[in-house]
């Protein structure tokens, strides 16, 4: 059990592990399939998550890519092969996180948001543009928001910033 996160039902916490994956598969997704480049580079946000990010974050990314391409490949082959349908499913899936975030402390909760804003954005920019790097296609720019999410913003002046928060500043 993530520390944190004890408050949660077993069936929030399958879907908090769950985004990731449902993300990586929208916006790789979004304009048809997902290509090898993008998969490499889910890959590797994955596991860069796994060290790069402290505290909570690091440990919930850890859990998060354990077999995290098996993950997206087994949700690519049982959606709908048609871009557009799949996309509203994973969105609709993705939504289902709200009320979890909602649950926790607010700054936790922000620190999730943010965390999934960034997975979107990056996974995004994975191919595309010079040497693949850079450009987000007019079907990814339509989910790179995760507009499904309802933004939690959290800002507390006067104390000090837990590890959860840090990971975000330091970006």
């Amino acid at each position: 059990m993530l520390e944190g996160l004890e408050h949660l039902t077993t069936e929030e916490l399958d879907t908090l592990v769950s985004i990731p994956v449902w993300i990586a598969a929208l916006v790789g997704g979004a304009d048809g399939e997902i290509d090898r480049e993008e998969r490499v580079w889910a890959d590797r946000l994955m596991r860069a998550r796994t060290y790069s990010s402290p505290g909570l974050l690091s440990e919930y990314y850890r859990v998060v890519a354990q077999g995290f391409l098996e993950k997206v490949d087994e949700v690519m082959e049982v959606m709908s092969k048609d871009a557009q349908t799949r996309n509203a499913e994973l969105s609709d899936k993705i939504s289902a996180v709200n009320p979890v975030l909602a649950r926790m402390e607010p700054a936790m909760g922000a620190s999730f948001y943010k965390s999934f804003l960034t997975l979107a954005e990056e996974t995004a920019k994975a191919s595309g543009g010079f040497l693949r790097i850079g450009a987000v296609s007019s079907a990814e720019n339509k989910w790179v928001k995760l507009p499904m999410l309802t933004p939690i913003i959290f800002e507390d002046k006067g104390r000090k910033a837990s590890s959860w928060e840090d990971e975000e500043q330091e970006a």
